[in-house]
């Protein structure tokens, strides 16, 4: 039996374990579990964010994080947590001192396009436990998005993926409704630019 349900900071690890399976090469996943679950933690604590998982017999297997208001959001909560991401953030640097350069690149590129105001909702992470693919779990989590974002009278919502080697999620995204809107470069990664309309 599968429920949907809003999602708290004690929900943190378990979201972490779902990110570090289903993507293991990531730039946030390849920061460590420790730096992962204070990003999260601080994420659902912040007010713009939107953040529901899907649960399949009492087993989180999915979720979704939103923000209505994503300008600045990794400055704000970084500054808001900053004492509990210094220890792990230090660690992770200084046992691969390239991810500096990655988050560096990562913050730059991530101010380097401008949507219309009529998209001012960024989709941040949308997530399914790889060994629940297939079953129409990531339908359920962005519905669920759209009926929230509805309820507060927005309009749109954006969200960033790789253009290259990622022929499954382009095609996810283009089957439910999104336009590509853009191509960027973060750092020498092409990601697309989705938007979708809310009627």
């Amino acid at each position: 039996m599968t429920s949907l349900i809003q999602l708290n900071k004690k929900d943190a690890l378990d979201i972490v374990k779902i990110h570090s399976i289903a993507f293991p090469r990531f730039f946030l996943t390849e920061l460590g579990k420790d730096v992962l679950h204070v990003f999260y933690a601080a994420l659902i604590q912040d007010k713009s964010t939107i953040v529901w998982g899907l649960k399949n017999d009492e087993q989180l297997v999915g979720f979704f994080v939103a923000s209505t208001t994503p300008s600045g959001l990794y400055t704000r909560i970084f500054q808001r947590h900053f004492f509990s991401f210094f220890i792990p953030l230090t660690i992770s640097f200084l046992k691969n001192i390239r991810l500096v350069r990655r988050m560096i690149t990562s913050i730059i590129s991530s101010r380097s396009f401008v949507l219309p105001s009529e998209y001012p909702v960024s989709l941040l992470s949308i997530c399914v436990c790889p060994s629940f693919s297939g079953k129409g779990f990531g339908k359920l989590l962005l519905g669920k998005l759209e009926e929230e974002l509805i309820l507060q009278q927005l309009k749109g919502y954006y969200l960033t993926t790789d253009n290259e080697n990622n022929d499954a999620t382009n095609h996810f995204y283009l089957s439910y409704g999104f336009k590509l809107f853009d191509v960027f470069l973060q750092g020498k990664r092409r990601m697309n630019i989705y938007i979708k309309d809310l009627k």
